[in-house]
């Protein structure tokens, strides 16, 4: 238990006391279920397993499988493999020699990266490619991992609906209209269609960004991760009201992702010229190694930034997992020459005696590679205009209208929280880089931890924060 530094300036609690007291109640008793489902690390991969077999049936006639659970109960991409360019050779001739016959494709803006992938009559499919790339190439090649928001359940139930109710509006900021700072690209499925009247999420470049809400399968309800995007992009619009927002799509709206389309969007942001990154989705890998498609992706991106005079920082949701395991690319803020450019973001709860104080979330990831925490329980934001599938939600399901706002649990909700304050501190003319501000946010609040609790951090949490209200 902590008494957690506040992010100033505080962003508003928009909502009545009744309403925080009734979403407060809902959202435990959505996380007591949760928690009772996945109480062992059987119960998990058992949940994870029925998650993807549940979306594999769904989307059965949309073409060929595009994830299989590997020997491990990883997550990947059939019939891909991930190689660095000067491994190619090598690891081309170790498959031939095994009768794969790949053929090798680059992969735009990663040019010491290329995929092998398998097709034509007669060839011997790479489909198991974890077990093919442990067998074959050891650590010179790997599986394309896959991003499973969908998947990961952020609460039993899903989004539920806040918001003013009725055909009331939480207006934005009209002070804050005006663009400035650092800009910050959000990776993630993408940001709804809707024009919103309440001015949230206005000025978003709406191109090949956005979230189509319904596809897997097309059925007239919100797929499972519809709106996770705009749910993300609205918290750092909360917390950094004037920020220059970049939306970026890397996963599809059921949440589900290929490793090497992220590696992709990373390095589109460093291009487009962000100097803040959100990651709000995460994979395990196999023995935990790095994966390579985002390591030559981060050392790009980094790169691209430092040619252009900016320091890249790449906030990571650490992932909801219940344990210790590192989840990528979060658990890249451990590992060498990363340190000062990835922050993995844990999540927080309020304390069910004393709600002046947070405890880790149980259901949050954790561990000593976890930069810092916040508040990621029951968290209210933007969301996106549908009905909720009644396989999503058993009790009750739910329907959105327009101008919709929900609440949602997830270290998804704590890392844009993070990532927009430091964006709102280069704005507010409390630091002059993103990194910069970060280093400032930390120190305060470790010193406001030692001096309330007796130690800077969290156990497992690293930090503790307080930014959003929830």
């Amino acid at each position: 238990m902590a008494d957690a530094h506040q992010f100033r300036p505080v962003p508003p609690e928009r909502r009545s006391r009744e309403q925080i007291d009734a979403q407060r109640l809902a959202v435990r008793e959505q996380i007591a279920a949760w928690l009772a489902d996945t109480a062992t690390e059987d119960a998990r991969r058992a949940d994870r397993v029925g998650a993807l077999t549940d979306l594999q049936e769904r989307s059965s006639g949309l073409g060929p499988a595009r994830i299989q659970l590997d020997e491990d109960g990883i997550a990947v991409t059939p019939n891909r493999l991930v190689v660095r360019r000067d491994d190619v050779p090598r690891v081309v001739a170790e498959l031939q020699a095994r009768y794969y016959a790949p053929q090798t494709v680059s992969v735009p803006g990663l040019d010491g990266l290329r995929v092998l992938t398998t097709v034509g009559a007669g060839a011997r499919s790479l489909r198991a490619s974890g077990a093919v790339a442990r067998a074959v190439a050891g650590d010179r090649a790997a599986p394309s991992h896959v991003s499973l928001l969908g998947a990961i359940r952020k609460a039993a139930g899903g989004p539920e609906p806040s918001g003013p109710g009725g055909t009331g509006l939480w207006d934005f900021p009209p002070a804050e209209a005006e663009q400035g700072g650092p800009r910050i690209a959000v990776i993630d499925n993408g940001v709804s269609a809707e024009q919103r009247a309440d001015g949230w999420l206005s000025g978003l470049a709406r191109t090949d960004n956005l979230d189509p809400l319904d596809v897997v399968p097309a059925d007239a309800y919100l797929d499972r991760a519809a709106g996770h995007g705009t749910f993300a992009a609205g918290i750092v619009q909360q917390v950094a009201p004037g920020a220059d927002v970049l939306v970026l799509r890397a996963l599809n709206t059921e949440g589900d992702g290929d490793e090497v389309d992220v590696a992709r969007e990373i390095v589109r942001a460093a291009q487009d010229g962000a100097e803040v990154v959100n990651l709000s989705l995460g994979f395990l890998t196999a023995g935990d190694r790095p994966p390579l498609a985002i390591e030559e992706a981060l050392r790009t991106a980094i790169a691209i930034a430092e040619a252009e005079g900016r320091h890249l920082l790449v906030v990571c949701a650490a992932g909801n997992y219940g344990d210790r395991n590192p989840c990528w690319p979060a658990a890249f803020s451990a590992v060498p020459g990363f340190e000062r450019h990835v922050v993995s973001v844990a999540a927080l709860r309020l304390d069910d005696a004393d709600e002046r104080q947070v405890v880790g979330a149980e259901w949050s990831t954790h561990g000593d590679w976890v930069t810092c925490s916040t508040l990621g329980q029951g968290v209210v934001s933007t969301y996106v205009v549908g009905r909720e599938a009644p396989a999503s939600d058993l009790l009750d399901p739910d329907t959105f209208g327009p101008n919709s706002w929900a609440t949602w649990s997830g270290t998804s909700f704590a890392a844009p929280q993070v990532a927009g304050a430091v964006v709102q501190m280069v704005r507010d003319g409390r630091a002059a880089t993103a990194r910069e501000a970060l280093d400032t946010l930390l120190d305060e609040a470790r010193k406001h931890s030692e001096t309330e609790n007796g130690a800077p951090t969290l156990d497992g949490y690293g930090v503790p924060l307080r930014i959003l209200p929830v």
